[in-house]
């Protein structure tokens, strides 16, 4: 019997480490299109954090123009490199992107490279997207 009690403590415990994270997912911040930090910041389960021509915005996973919203398209984000670099691989997710599909899909050499870290810098920013997007 005095065994039990720890156990469930642990349980409740654990419980409690992984309903409150999604709890507040889930709880109605960070709508589509809202500005986000990171993947946590969307409320919708597929909600994904991704960085847009003016910021990080929230969007959601998604396999056609018709899961998004009118004003949008499923496919990847022009301005994020490294959602763009994945793009290739095919595990990669297409999102809900703001705007008219572009006439060519974004690629890596759309961005340029940024400029080499000193001994005892930081991390290297991300790339930066060369050119504006080119819509059909």
């Amino acid at each position: 019997m005095n065994r039990e009690r720890p156990i469930r403590a642990l349980l409740i415990l654990a419980l409690v480490l992984i309903a409150v994270p999604w709890a507040f997912k889930l709880s109605g911040q960070g709508q589509l299109g809202s500005s986000c930090e990171g993947g946590f910041d969307c409320a919708v389960i597929s909600g994904r954090c991704v960085l847009g021509e003016q910021g990080r915005f929230c969007t959601e996973v998604c396999t056609s123009d018709e899961q998004c919203p009118s004003t949008g398209h499923c496919g990847i984000p022009p301005f994020d490199f490294f959602q763009v670099w994945f793009s290739t691989s095919p595990m990669s997710e297409r999102v809900c992107v703001p705007g008219p599909r572009p006439a060519q899909p974004p690629t890596i050499e759309d961005f340029e490279a940024p400029p080499p870290a000193g001994k005892g810098e930081g991390a290297q920013p991300a790339p930066v997207r060369k050119a504006s997007i080119k819509s059909r």
